[in-house]
């Protein structure tokens, strides 16, 4: 092993890979969970007893009780602390704000700017709100509570807060005296009460449980050690939950790393078959030969996962900045003991694992190999009906299980029928894995009959894809996984984009919905259409009426008018357009489609209408704006807008804010807002998931290397013949790369079948499982169409040089061997 060290790089860097992943992972992990310990121990800092509201029944801690537990003896003083959250409403934009009692300024917690807030109408907010909000000392913001209750107020003062005042630091804060947060945050007392005193922490707690009404008001009493590590309990779970996604991507780089891995020491065993048999011909047992290959493997997986955690601890040290930036908690690098031992235990053990197969052929070598000067040709390996029923019997049944998820995906039934889905997915892949010896080579045959025909070196090319269907599989495999994971993942993402927009233009049809208390008139209308980024924008009357039919008493219910005009602004035209003056729309199942519906307007005009419902109807009641100008003359109006494509929502929602900024207390409710939330959310983590399968791509390519490399040494008596028949060395490196291409072509064709079908039945299960939301079957040609030409480019990157190898192979080889 260590003569020819070039021979391990493949296999090294496989190792190396996967476990700097696993390392990567347990670093981020540590990193995020010292990070929320830093959180949590700087609010509680000294605190010897920590009172709370019950976890079962939320009940604030009066001031009456807090009195009472600061009396305890032993307690010196205390620190009360109120936070909630309420609506922040600006330029007619409601955004949610955190609320919390004013902070004492210390080393951590500092003035950015302006004064701490005194009394009622001021408030102090934090450095990440002024910035999120764009808001400065002196700027006016509406506050309301959950209670409805809208309070104006002052910004006097920007703090920058530290762990020691907000376990999120970088949230937006708003601040504000005791009084006036519990007035915020709609609470009738303390969130927290901190105790500090003298002696020991235990002995406090147990006083301050004793204290008269603590234990009446089912509050919760602990140290403040015990405070730290229940609040991390708490917030670990998140942390646990990415450590497990992240794992599970590393447990997938490692699966292709162990074919790649096996297939190097194929090569080795192949390249040494005749040191082998001299070393059985000197009196070498089949266990020492087993366990020569078997401590290379050994010494290779400590030796590569040892490189592999530095790179690891690496990598976790360049993205833990970056992660740190877009994150509610402040990470720091921090290295756990799993960090190290895991990832070194994981590595040796696959590499030990994916070696036994190669040590064991490298035992069946006899000693009477070493007297041939050259490698004969192995015997190809073809699907054995053992095999190909195991791999059948695993195909259907996991198809089964598919359909059966597919069945039980349903919001009543929890993740049931997502599990039976997953399994069903495991199983079927497995089953195509284990029939790929039968199945690509056919594939090969089929894909490849037009380059067959085109050129000697293609025809050669397809040709060896089925001469030896094992070798041919073993190929395709690693590149296989990659290809249909990241179909999988893109195909998913899609339609799971295509069905929440699919609901969300249902439920937020309207770009924006511009209301004020007075209505918008023709000048507003005006200003909101020359408004940066809107391409139209339309009245849309609404009033309160008197419904009533057959069955139903009368009742007070919103109407709106809506003509052709208003209805293709929306995203979804279907819902409004075409409107005649004797139908009215909803999707309000308490009405019957098809019966007739008195309404009665504000002016005293009564019309009856005939109802058509469905859910793909407004929930309110929609008539024409013929009918809904004889029902009330004079009906308010709100604005429908349309925003131009592909500009920024969120600025031209804020600068509709401030275009009709003068007509009062106005509200925007932005449905683009909304959708780009959801497809922002869907493409960061698609990019992510991406990202992280791009490592199992990087080692499929490797192995795609690793196994062509095996074919060239297994036909060198073959390459030789075909060159002293007269094959050039371009004809010889063409009939490489075209078999590397052909290979890739099958395992990219097959991938992207395997991919689509997974992900179109994964989107399916998953909002089945969680959501009644329609689904709507999204593919991204265009993406697809990349990954398809990628792994096809990939496959031929890796053939180089193989073919390289392959040039080199003079004519004599075929004499050599005979």
């Amino acid at each position: 092993m260590l003569r020819q060290p070039r021979q391990l790089i493949s296999a090294g860097i496989a190792i190396l890979l996967g476990v700097a992943f696993v390392a990567a992972t347990f670093v981020f992990s540590a990193s995020l969970n010292a990070g929320m310990t830093k959180l949590v121990a700087g609010m509680v800092g000294d605190a010897k007893v920590v009172v709370s509201p019950s976890e079962n029944t939320y009940t604030p801690v009066t001031q009456q009780l807090t009195d009472t537990v600061s009396k305890v003896p032993g307690i010196t003083h205390s620190k009360k602390i109120v936070q909630g959250s309420a609506t922040l409403r600006l330029d007619g934009q409601d955004n949610h704000a955190l609320i919390s009692s004013q902070p004492d300024l210390s080393s951590q917690t500092t003035l950015f700017e302006g004064t701490l807030a005194k009394g009622d109408g001021q408030v102090t907010i934090s450095k990440t709100a002024a910035d999120a909000y764009r808001l400065k000392v002196g700027d006016k913001v509406t506050l309301a509570n959950y209670d409805d209750r809208a309070f104006d107020e002052t910004v006097v003062g920007i703090v920058n807060a530290g762990n020691d005042a907000v376990a999120q630091p970088l949230a937006s804060w708003v601040f504000a005296p005791t009084e006036q947060a519990m007035t915020l945050a709609s609470t009738s007392g303390y969130n927290m009460v901190f105790l500090y005193g003298n002696g020991d922490a235990g002995a406090l707690r147990d006083a301050v449980q004793a204290a008269a009404g603590v234990s009446d008001a089912q509050l919760t009493v602990r140290t403040g050690q015990d405070e730290v590590q229940a609040a991390m309990k708490q917030m670990t779970g998140s942390t646990n939950s990415i450590q497990y996604v992240l794992l599970g991507f590393a447990a997938i780089a490692l699966f292709v790393g162990i074919i790649v891995i096996a297939n190097t020491f194929s090569i080795l065993v192949a390249q040494r078959v005749r040191q082998l048999a001299l070393l059985r011909c000197v009196g070498a047992t089949r266990n020492q030969v087993f366990g020569m290959v078997f401590g290379e493997a050994a010494v290779l997986g400590l030796v590569g996962s040892a490189a592999g955690i530095l790179a690891g601890f690496g990598l976790a040290a360049a993205l833990i900045p970056l992660a740190s930036k877009g994150a509610q908690i402040p990470l720091e690098f921090a290295i756990s003991p799993a960090a190290v031992i895991v990832p070194l235990v994981v590595g040796v053990l696959i590499t030990l694992a994916a070696s036994i197969s190669p040590a064991r052929k490298a035992t069946r070598v006899a000693p009477l190999a070493a007297m041939r000067p050259e490698l004969a040709v192995s015997k190809a390996k073809r699907l054995g009906v053992v095999r190909a029923i195991i791999g059948i019997v695993l195909v259907v049944g996991g198809a089964a299980m598919l359909a059966l998820g597919i069945v039980r995906a349903k919001p009543d039934t929890g993740v049931g029928g997502l599990a039976i889905a997953i399994a069903g997915g495991l199983l079927s892949f497995i089953g195509v894995l284990l029939v790929g010896r039968g199945l690509i080579p056919a594939l090969a045959r089929l894909i490849g009959a037009p380059l067959a025909k085109s050129s000697v070196s293609g025809d050669l090319a397809v040709g060896n894809t089925r001469r030896n269907p094992g070798r041919a599989a073993a190929t395709a495999n690693a590149l296989l996984v990659g290809v249909t994971l990241i179909t999988l993942l893109t195909v998913g993402a899609s339609t799971s984009q295509a069905s929440l927009d699919r609901y969300l233009s249902a439920t937020y049809p309207q770009d924006a919905v511009v209301s004020a208390a007075k209505g918008i008139d023709e000048q507003a209308l005006t200003r909101i259409k020359a408004t940066d980024g809107v391409q139209d924008a339309a009245l849309v009357p609404s009033t309160t009426t008197e419904v009533s039919s057959r069955d139903h008493a009368a009742q007070q219910r919103p109407v709106m008018g809506v003509d052709n005009t208003a209805a293709h602004l929306t995203h979804f035209p279907q819902r409004y357009e075409n409107l005649d003056d004797n139908t009215v729309r909803t999707a309000d199942t308490s009405v019957h489609n098809g019966e007739t519906v008195t309404i009665k307007g504000a002016s005293g005009t009564t019309v009856q209408l005939t109802a058509k419902v469905s859910n793909d109807y407004s929930p309110s009641l929609v008539v024409s704006t013929t009918v809904l100008s004889k029902l009330d003359p004079g009906a308010a109006e709100t604005a429908w807008v349309q925003y131009k494509s592909g500009v920024n929502v969120n600025t031209v929602t804020t600068d509709l804010g401030k275009a009709v900024g003068g007509l009062g207390q106005v509200s925007i409710d932005s449905g683009a807002q909304m959708r780009a939330q959801f497809g922002q959310m869907i493409d960061i983590v698609l990019a992510v998931a991406v990202g992280l399968l791009a490592v199992a791509v990087a080692i499929a390519v490797i192995g795609v290397a690793n196994t062509l490399g095996l074919s060239v040494l297994e036909r060198a008596q073959e390459i030789g013949l075909l060159r002293a028949l007269g094959m050039t060395r371009r004809q010889v490196r063409s009939m490489i790369s075209w078999e590397a291409v052909m290979i890739a072509v099958v395992a990219a064709a097959l991938g992207l079948a395997l991919g689509v079908a997974y992900g179109l039945i994964g989107a399916k299960v998953m909002l089945g499982s969680i959501t009644s939301t329609p689904f709507v079957a999204g593919l991204p040609w265009v993406r697809l169409a990349a990954i398809g030409v990628i792994a096809v480019a990939a496959g031929w990157l890796a053939s180089l040089i193989p073919a390289s190898r392959a040039n080199r192979i003079s004519p004599s080889a075929a004499l050599a061997t005979e």
